[in-house]
């Protein structure tokens, strides 16, 4: 199976119970095999190739005016969200780490705002986020805290969240992005689980 139609088997039903509307030739109109970030494949640290796919399509199937992304590393979901803004022709992009660890130099653009800042305290005014990419502290407390600011403080009354490692668990036992969601998705208008045949990660999307 190529990487196109497994893209489609493992996260197309997920995207269709999120959006209802959507047919399967849009869904894959927005997948473009051609477009990376400009990394290579990393198993540690950063997104799976698929799943940083699956951010680029989210971003021009749900076409945000407000993205954050939380937890940047090195930029490598980072390059497929600007991808995605770039493509769209709008949006505003903040990037949100506690340690500078991008390669400027490998980044797709530079259009968006830096932020280095715990993202208890960033989250702790209000913002305006249409789509939150959620990928800093996996602990649960942190993790938790998170998903409570969100629900106290975006001032959006739709928005969406990508969290990334759902499915990160046994070899991982910190890990616990999964038991922070499975007791906070209560709030949550949508919550649906992803995972393909490559990563061992996995991530969700919950929409408010």
């Amino acid at each position: 199976m190529n990487k196109r139609e497994d893209f489609k088997n493992s996260y197309f039903g997920g995207f269709k119970l999120l959006f209802p509307e959507l047919t399967e030739t849009e869904f894959l109109s927005c997948y473009d095999e051609s477009i990376y970030s400009g990394y290579p494949e990393e198993k540690g640290g950063s997104v799976w190739e698929s799943e940083g796919k699956s951010i680029y399509v989210l971003i021009r199937i749900l076409k945000p005016k407000r993205i954050l992304e939380i937890g940047n590393f090195r930029g490598v979901s980072s390059n497929h969200i600007l991808q995605a803004v770039e493509k769209n022709g709008f949006g505003d992009v903040v990037l949100d780490d506690v340690v500078e660890k991008i390669d400027y130099s490998r980044l797709h653009n530079r259009n968006f705002k830096r932020i280095i800042k715990d993202s208890l305290v960033y989250l702790s005014d209000s913002f305006d986020f249409d789509l939150i990419i959620q990928d800093g502290n996996h602990t649960y407390n942190y993790v938790k805290k998170e998903i409570e600011l969100f629900l106290k403080n975006n001032k959006q009354r739709e928005y969406y969240i990508w969290s990334h490692d759902y499915y990160f668990r046994e070899r991982a036992p910190e890990c616990e992005v999964w038991k922070a969601w499975d007791e906070m998705k209560v709030n949550f208008t949508e919550f649906q689980p992803f995972i393909d045949s490559v990563s061992n990660c996995g991530f969700s999307i919950a929409k408010k």
